[in-house]
């Protein structure tokens, strides 16, 4: 089911810090996002929480989600009995309360732009790794040293792939595209969300205009030990 509404404001924030255990940090990430998504697809859960995002944080994946103040309790049991079925782990939780998520990504103001953004950009990376979670990882890692590092054109190097995976990306409308791509562009802190849960991981660079070659990306790859390397030559799908 595709998740393309807004976030009422007032929705509740909460948290889940789940794992389920698939032999290395990676496997166990993406395993547990594959086993997430049953739950995740399901249209209980797509009437009771009205949008959510993903992220990888100290070994676990992190479900933050939106609710209403009436669907609080109801929203919470759905997660916990899937967990329970599923024998996926609770590492911690908090439970839905009033918060601003953009506090430190533009502020207040910027509430429900960012709410909106976080949901769809998960939305869109949950097709991506689901189609090919090697391409998807090496699509952002290449953004971060490559794009984003070298100042380079961020539709030329997105754009193609999420037409082609994308059912989300393909729904939205000439401007919501131009918007989410915008984001992509000019908001380096909401793009970190993006490549943190597709990628697993993220990197603090300098953005100096010299992107990196492939041989250097992989060495950093190798270093931080994130199980695989970018293949000489490689180019975003046209």
């Amino acid at each position: 089911m595709l998740r393309t509404q807004k976030i009422p404001r007032e929705d509740l924030f909460g948290l889940f810090f789940v794992r389920k255990s698939y032999g290395t940090n990676w496997d166990s990430y993406y395993g547990t996002i594959d086993a997430l998504r049953p739950l995740l697809e399901s249209e209980d859960f797509s009437k009771t929480v009205s949008g959510f995002y993903l992220s990888y944080i100290n070994d676990s994946t992190r479900i933050s989600y939106f609710v209403s103040e009436g669907n609080n309790q109801k929203a919470i049991s759905i997660f916990q009995n899937f967990f329970k079925e599923k024998g996926i782990s609770e590492i911690k939780a908090q439970p839905p309360t009033k918060s601003v998520v953009a506090e430190e990504y533009g502020g207040e103001e910027l509430e429900e732009r960012f709410r909106h953004f976080l949901a769809l950009e998960t939305q869109i990376g949950l097709e991506l790794i689901k189609e090919d979670l090697l391409y998807a990882r090496i699509l952002f890692v290449t953004y971060r040293f490559q794009v984003y590092k070298g100042w380079l054109p961020v539709r030329a190097h997105f754009e193609p792939t999420f037409l082609r995976y994308s059912p989300t990306y393909v729904s939205l409308s000439n401007e919501e595209k131009e918007q989410f791509l915008t984001y992509l562009e000019r908001s380096p802190a909401w793009t970190h969300m993006m490549v943190n849960f597709v990628l697993g991981w993220d990197y603090t660079i300098n953005r100096d205009g010299r992107p990196l070659s492939i041989p250097e990306i992989n060495k950093i790859l190798e270093r931080y030990s994130l199980g695989f390397q970018i293949p000489l030559g490689w180019k975003p799908t046209p």
